[in-house]
Parts: C-alpha cells; sequence; structure tokens
C-alpha cells in the first residue's frame, strides 16, 4: 500500500509523466468497513458497476503486508482518520489502481 501510494508516484515523477498520482473518484461502498482511529487507512476494494453507478466492494485482507490481498484489488478505499465505520451504501473516495 505504502508503495502505491508514494513510491509509485515518485518513480512515475521521476520518468517525467505528466500524471503521476492514481485516478481519484467517488463510489458506492458495497459493503461497511472500518478503519483505524489514529490514522487514515486505504482498504483494497473490487470495482463494478450498477445502473451506472460505480460500486466498490472491500476485499478480504490481512493488513498492510498482505500482498495477495493488494494483488486483487482494483482500488483503494480512503477511510479518513477518526472516522472509526463507515456504513455499506456510503459515498466514499478511491483511488483506482493503475492496471
Amino acid at each position: 500500500m505504502t508503495f502505491a501510494l508514494f513510491a509509485r508516484a515518485a518513480i512515475v515523477a521521476m520518468q517525467g509523466a505528466s500524471q503521476i498520482n492514481m485516478d481519484q473518484r467517488t463510489a458506492v461502498l458495497g459493503r461497511s468497513v472500518k478503519g483505524a482511529k489514529e490514522r487514515e487507512s486505504f482498504l483494497p476494494g473490487s470495482l463494478t458497476t450498477d445502473d451506472g453507478r460505480l460500486i466498490v466492494e472491500p476485499l478480504k485482507w490481512g493488513g498492510s503486508s498482505d500482498f495477495v490481498g493488494f494483488a486483487r484489488a482494483a482500488a483503494l478505499i480512503h477511510v479518513p482518520a477518526d472516522y472509526g465505520v463507515i456504513e455499506a451504501g456510503s459515498l466514499v473516495e478511491i483511488f483506482v489502481l493503475p492496471e
């Protein structure tokens, strides 16, 4: 997660790319998620559409060192610090991972 959020942007910038940040969008949360109270969290998710709405479904994930969970992700769900639980059906900010 840390590489995708920070190191990737630095490497892409050093390569001279004009677009260094991941695509940010808003999606409907398919299932409730819980973040960490003391810091913002980025959780892996899969993307689908339903009647023109972008849906992000949280993936089973064992923490920031879970390479398998991250490899299956199409997006990162942003959960702000001190936010607690975000209920299913809420609009959330996501970062779309490059293919």
